[in-house]
């Protein structure tokens, strides 16, 4: 994760885009950046532009004073922070991906809303196109952390779920990084599945009680050797047993987590998360997501 430059805000004018903000201030504070609140409007070069220039002329001129004094508006209620404003016209994912670069931007905080998570965010395609092409870290915002109080928006849990393989720890440094920043608790959490779910017809019975102890042994061993190598904030390890996504949503809702920070491949967004769909089922549940492409600054 940079060091520097604003968190990424992207807003369309809806209360939905908003809920993703009280987060955004609050990393903003933790990792004392200044804020970049982001609108992109479809603009006018299409048709329209071409068969009526003079009617796309004054759409652009209202809808750029129409989205500044929006812009303008947000901001003003974000007393003593930081904040700029930016306003691109054209296709949402590709301006957004502009306006990182463009900014500087060391991450993306966005809402999230129905029961496909980021499938379903307020710019349809737009979050999985920035998780397939973003340089940053994306933090996604589901519909029960949107359902939130703004002073509920804390982090004084973080938890990085593990699954045993190196793109699974590359999100360690950055959980690492805002644990210490904020302050906050970091705990290493691998949910293992018991025998028979994860070898349903292949197991003699005999032998699931066995297996199901040496599979915790194993989960326990690993996680002590990576909470060991985490001598800069204070952090933990817990084995979770049964459903992955299920185990580790319990364990959110449980222990009061504020953030959930994994990896998530590259080519294919939340469909191909290190913990398979996990990440998505997560963004069902209490606690926001961020997501980092392992190839990400």
């Amino acid at each position: 994760m940079r060091n520097e430059g604003p968190i990424l805000v992207p807003l369309d004018g809806s209360e939905l885009a908003e809920g993703a903000l009280p987060y955004a201030v609050t990393l903003a504070k933790v990792l004392r950046a200044p804020l970049a609140l982001l609108t992109v409007w479809e603009g006018t070069e299409s048709e329209l532009g071409a068969t009526f220039p003079a009617l796309a002329l004054e759409v652009e001129q209202k809808a750029t004073q129409h989205f500044a004094t929006y812009l303008e508006g947000v901001k003003g209620r974000m007393k003593g922070m930081n904040v700029e404003t930016l306003m691109r016209s054209g296709e949402a994912g590709e301006e957004t991906l502009r306006a990182i670069t463009e900014s500087g931007a060391r991450m993306i905080v966005i809402a999230t809303h129905g029961r496909s998570g980021v499938g379903r965010w307020m710019y349809g395609s737009t979050a999985g196109h920035l998780l397939r092409h973003a340089q940053v870290p994306v933090v996604a915002v589901g519909p029960h952390a949107l359902a939130r109080s703004a002073k509920d928006a804390a982090f004084r849990h973080l938890m990085i779920p593990l699954d045993g393989s190196k793109l699974s720890e590359e999100a360690l440094p950055v959980a690492r990084q805002l644990a210490a920043a904020a302050k906050a608790r970091l705990s290493l959490v691998r949910a293992v599945r018991w025998a028979v779910q994860a070898y349903p017809y292949t197991l003699p019975e005999t032998y699931v009680p066995q297996i199901d102890e040496e599979l915790e042994a194993g989960a326990r061993a690993y996680l002590k050797r990576q909470r060991e190598a985490v001598t800069d904030v204070e952090a933990d390890a817990f084995v979770v047993r049964g459903a992955i996504a299920e185990g580790l949503i319990d364990f959110v809702e449980k222990e009061k987590v504020d953030l959930v920070v994994m990896t998530t491949h590259a080519r294919a967004g939340l469909a191909r998360a290190a913990l398979g769909s996990t990440a998505d089922r997560l963004l069902q549940g209490a606690a926001p997501v961020m997501l980092i492409r392992p190839d990400a600054p």
